[in-house]
């Protein structure tokens, strides 16, 4: 029996080298590989060996290969003659080398004697105890250290007012225009549409009662004790932390914090402080910001859907909104920006050193700030609730 591959038309009548072409003969016991043409890649090289074409050969034979009409050859026959290889080990008939140029019998030697397995996907056969033993343990080391962060961060502002703090305060400005001016835009946008909204929907169920001129109290209190707050914290989380994890994460990429290390150089001082102490700083400040900006917002949809005059309005507001509701606010803000600040900074330092790791410590930083945020946010109601605040 002979199988046969064989050559495109184009050939040597039309002044190209024969590409390369083989036959498998099997009929005289024997079974005989033999090889013509050009054997490289620029020539086309040629299909992988079938894997099951030595199954007709006589098992426990020996492949005899014919290279004599081969012109050139290359990577692209080492190739073949390893699928021959492996197709001669499933049929049961022995591979013999000998008769293929010295340069093919040394870069044959060099594969394996069988294709790499994938490797077998790892199963957690832990016990769920275990599991979960090892998930609280994770969780607690990494609030120590996002402890000891904090710890360092206030030790480093305390030492800012002697002048004994290694933060340079250029990069203290830089941040703080960050964290506040650059931001008042999209904060303000965002509370006057959010106070706009409170007041439209206000309106429309207090107009059932004919209390319409109770939507200020609604607006104002809404926005100074947690809406205000809470979407400014959602925005610079977004924003600012995002941005945080980021410029760490590249910098440690770009070893840039190794280098820091070696000489010296406190990180916490140097990169975490500066961010940590504008956010902290800002954050109260836009919530301030935000809140006026919402209540404004209330005040023009008001307006437009009420026959209430500006004044009565405004001054029901300054009436039903005490000063401890913005005091309120004020606070949580500082803790909302504190520990986005420190979530970003955290998760920045841990992140990889590939380009992808850049892209990953930044989505992670804003998730977890915003989730951190209701969170505390949640806590804060029921403290508020258990002090009757």
């Amino acid at each position: 029996m002979t199988q046969k591959q064989p050559p495109p038309p184009d050939g040597p009548a039309s002044g190209t080298p024969a590409h390369a072409a083989w036959s498998l003969e099997t009929q005289t016991g024997t079974p005989v590989l033999r090889l013509s043409g050009s054997w490289d890649v620029a020539h086309g090289g040629m299909a992988p060996f079938p894997a099951d074409g030595l199954q007709d050969a006589p098992h426990g034979q020996t492949l005899q290969i014919d290279t004599s009409q081969i012109t050139n050859w290359d990577s692209a026959f080492v190739a073949f003659l390893w699928d021959v290889k492996q197709a001669a080990g499933h049929a049961g008939v022995e591979f013999d080398p000998t008769s293929l140029p010295d340069g093919a019998q040394r870069l044959l030697a060099l594969l394996p004697r069988e294709p790499a397995q994938p490797p077998v996907p790892k199963t957690n056969t832990d016990a769920l105890l275990t599991r979960v033993g090892d998930a609280t343990l994770q969780a607690l080391n990494e609030t120590g250290t996002v402890a000891c962060m904090a710890a360092e961060t206030t030790q480093g502002a305390a030492k800012t007012l002697t002048g004994k703090s290694g933060m340079r305060w250029k990069d203290l400005a830089t941040d703080l225009w960050n964290a506040g001016p650059s931001a008042l835009l999209i904060v303000g946008v965002v509370n006057f549409l959010v106070g706009a909204i409170l007041a439209f929907v206000g309106l429309i169920e207090l107009r059932r009662f004919a209390a319409e001129i109770y939507v200020a109290n609604l607006v104002g209190i809404a926005c100074a004790r947690e809406i205000s707050a809470i979407m400014t914290a959602i925005i610079m989380a977004g924003r600012t932390g995002g941005a945080y994890a980021a410029r760490i994460s590249t910098m440690l990429g770009n070893e840039e914090i190794d280098a820091l290390e070696v000489f010296g150089i406190p990180v916490s001082s140097y990169i975490i402080l500066p961010s940590i102490l504008s956010l902290s700083l800002m954050m109260p400040l836009l919530y301030i910001y935000g809140t006026l900006i919402a209540i404004l917002g209330g005040f023009v949809v008001a307006m437009s859907m009420m026959s209430a005059s500006a004044v009565g309005y405004l001054t029901t507001t300054f009436d039903g909104v005490a000063l401890h509701e913005f005091v309120f606010g004020f606070v949580k803000s500082f803790f909302f920006a504190s520990f986005i600040a420190l979530a970003a900074c955290r998760v920045g330092l841990k992140a990889g050193r590939s380009a992808a790791d850049v892209g990953i410590a930044a989505t992670r930083a804003v998730v977890i700030g915003i989730v951190g945020i209701i969170a505390m946010d949640a806590i804060f109601a029921v403290i508020a609730n258990a002090l009757d605040i």
